[in-house]
């Protein structure tokens, strides 16, 4: 296990595969924007937090088409984001914690992408299943947005703390 971890961790520090994941991040981003701008506001999943009349209300802005349109999105940009984040951020933490006591902090990043893939699956039941979501279904995907972006706020205090300790090792050398 412990070396199957250091190969991956070898993988996401290579110059191309971070390369390749920050331009899978880019084109989605590119992709989440035209989305955003044929909806003409936010995507389910930028609200933090939200119930049954926030969502009624958002869907109902978003019209058939849009709701079509963003189940399209989050279905097949969506469902890989995460991989591509997950990429580039694995290797930013790998390169972070190598040589420190933090080496499989590539990990860190699997929970957000897992919480991530969970709501976008929410989604894709609020916006395929409208006006028929149950206020269960919309508590958890609500729920899961905000746990979502609580581990995104966690892995990036992450990445930075250990990008400070990385050059906190860098400067004690010199």
């Amino acid at each position: 296990m412990q070396s199957q971890l250091n190969r991956l961790n070898r993988l996401l520090m290579q110059r191309n595969m971070l390369l390749a994941a920050l331009l899978a991040v880019i084109v989605c981003s590119v992709a989440f924007h035209y989305l955003k701008t044929q909806l003409g506001t936010l995507m389910l999943d930028e609200i933090e937090g939200y119930d049954r009349e926030t969502l009624v209300s958002q869907l109902l802005l978003y019209g058939e088409a849009g709701r079509v349109l963003h189940a399209k999105v989050t279905l097949y940009v969506d469902m890989v984001f995460p991989l591509a984040y997950g990429a580039l951020f694995g290797g930013l933490l790998a390169l972070a914690g190598r040589g420190t006591r933090f080496r499989l902090a590539a990990l860190f990043v699997v929970p957000v992408m897992l919480l991530d893939w969970t709501e976008n699956l929410q989604l894709l039941n609020l916006l395929y299943g409208f006006p028929n979501s149950t206020d269960g279904q919309i508590a958890l995907a609500s729920a899961t947005t905000i746990a979502k972006f609580w581990a995104i706020r966690v892995a990036l205090v992450v990445i930075l703390l250990l990008g400070l300790v990385k050059l906190g090792h860098r400067l004690r050398r010199h």
